[in-house]
């Protein structure tokens, strides 16, 4: 029998249909150019940056990103306008650039930003001269654009309106501010000879970008009441903590005020708030009577920084009625024969202007004591309206020494107190889980120690902690936390004889061993 197919019953082939072929690849092109399309639109529309850079050098710290999401931003009309004026071979352009960019996109548009190339853009610098010219010069006394500046505008359109028409025409706005590229930069002046040098070592865009859009919503800056006559420290000199801490309120659009309470029946109701910085002279009677009286009336706040020397008697009896007593110790840790006066702490979580330093470590140097806080057990200060709070403390290595003068002090627990020890909290007294009293309450905060302040202890973490608290005592909360770092190259020194070793492997030993390797190798191949 055959296996041969028979042609008869062999079915016909299908005709190829290339009408529909052709349909059907149209149609599947046609969707994956849609899709294509569609991926691209909503990948513009939704999409979360994130920076690649090794320092997240282009991410805005959390400071900054709270404030730009507060009331004081959100609810506005009109959106703040941020110009920025640089020219495109200046060294910090791009970083600028960059940095505005972030302010627009997590503001949500009510930062309205605006990029000026002076060089390449003629007719619009002449406009912009033009607007802000006059207000330039009365500020800084020189003519626009002979450096790189920013500008921060925050004027309302009636605002705008009403300085048309001012008699005086170089009458600035206090809504507008100006910050010209030196102040965005951190120089070092190297010498080589007789020859100097100055270089860029830092950036600072985001503190004075931050600061000048603070200082154009308000206007005028919050005055802080400084009780100089009070304080140990010499104000004068760039390296005095009072010079170091009225520069670090200035950053927060805080201007300090040098006062003498002893000259003055009260204290101005104006005044944001009262700074005691490292108390050395006791407050007389009817001081203490003035400062009484400005810390029961709402909305008070008081910073207090404590110094190396006892507590003056008044300043810590009226302390010890708020729940912070300052112990007479200094807190001291012992590792082997050595003795440590610098002072290992943590943060605690138990306010929430210090969220953003819960559980993390910081250093105070120089003469720190301790304070015995109330945190508990206090029903005669809460029926009062008062509550104080911890707000950094050590760990059980340390110990407040009572006889701190003797050569080599050791705990003794029948004199001395021991860790962990509290050297920072605070205070509120008032209503302030009630909505309709919350802004009435009078805030207070409470620092053993008083040489952090100075330049050469003063680290970014307590410089964060001290502008957190400054802003939480005035009120603007939405700025405490983590301000911007100052970005920058840091040098490794090395000693000469350092140096001839790194030239000598790299000139010498690297590419011996190079050669030794490419032997052995040649070696191996020829055998």
């Amino acid at each position: 029998m055959s296996n041969e197919s028979d042609p008869k019953t062999e079915k016909p082939a299908k005709p190829v249909r290339r009408f529909g072929t052709g349909v059907l690849s149209l149609l599947q092109v046609a969707c994956v150019t849609v899709l294509f399309a569609a991926a691209n639109y909503l990948g513009s529309q939704h999409y979360i940056p994130k920076d690649l850079s090794a320092d997240a050098a282009y991410t805005l710290s959390s400071a900054t990103q709270r404030y730009l999401q507060s009331p004081e931003v959100r609810n506005r009309a009109e959106p703040v306008r941020l110009l920025l004026a640089f020219r495109r071979n200046s060294p910090i352009a791009e970083r600028v650039r960059a940095l505005g960019e972030e302010y627009k996109r997590l503001s949500d548009g009510k930062v309205k930003l605006e990029l000026l190339d002076p060089v390449r853009s003629p007719d619009r610098t002449q406009q912009v001269a033009k607007e802000y010219g006059e207000v330039f010069r009365t500020s800084f006394n020189k003519s626009m654009f002979t450096s790189d500046l920013a500008i921060v505008d925050a004027r309302t359109a009636e605002q705008k309106q009403a300085s048309l028409t001012e008699e005086a025409a170089g009458n600035a706005s206090s809504h507008v501010h100006f910050i010209e590229a030196e102040r965005m930069m951190r120089y070092e002046t190297e010498f080589k000879g007789e020859n100097s040098q100055r270089k860029i070592t830092g950036f600072l865009g985001e503190d004075a970008i931050t600061t000048g859009i603070v200082s154009a919503l308000e206007g005028k800056p919050r005055k802080v009441y400084l009780l100089a006559d009070k304080s140990g420290f010499n104000g004068e000199g760039a390296e005095s903590p009072l010079a170091n801490f009225e520069s670090t309120l200035l950053s927060q659009n805080a201007v300090t005020m040098r006062a003498r309470i002893s000259g003055i029946d009260r204290i101005p109701d104006d005044v944001a708030a009262v700074a005691i910085v490292n108390p050395t002279y006791d407050f007389t009677p009817q001081e203490l009577e003035v400062l009484m009286e400005y810390w029961e009336r709402p909305k008070s706040s008081l910073l207090i920084t404590l110094g190396g020397t006892d507590t003056p008697p008044r300043l810590r009896a009226f302390l010890r009625n708020v729940g912070i007593t300052p112990r007479k110790d200094r807190v001291i840790s012992q590792k082997g024969d050595q003795v440590h006066t610098d002072v290992r702490a943590n943060f605690t979580a138990g306010m929430e202007f210090t969220q953003d330093f819960a559980r993390k470590t910081t250093i105070f140097e120089g003469s720190t004591s301790s304070l015995e806080i109330r945190e508990k057990d206090n029903e005669d200060l809460t029926s009062k309206g008062i509550r104080p709070y911890v707000l950094i403390e050590t760990g059980n290595d340390f110990w407040g020494e009572t006889k701190f003068s003797t050569a080599k002090p050791t705990f003794d627990p029948r004199e001395d107190n021991p860790g962990p020890l509290s050297i920072a909290g605070a205070v509120i007294r008032g209503a302030a889980n009630r909505d309709d009293l919350s802004e009435r309450i009078s805030r207070m905060v409470v620092v053993a120690n008083s040489d952090f302040l100075a330049p050469k202890y003063f680290s970014d973490i307590n410089k964060d902690f001290l502008a957190s608290s400054v802003n939480w005592l005035i009120g603007r909360e939405s700025l405490a936390g983590t301000g911007p770092r100052t970005l920058g190259s840091y040098k490794l020194p090395l000693l000469d004889s350092q140096i001839a070793f790194i030239n000598r492997v790299n000139w010498i030993f690297l590419p011996a061993f190079g050669a030794l390797i490419a032997g052995l190798v040649w070696s191996s191949r020829r055998a």
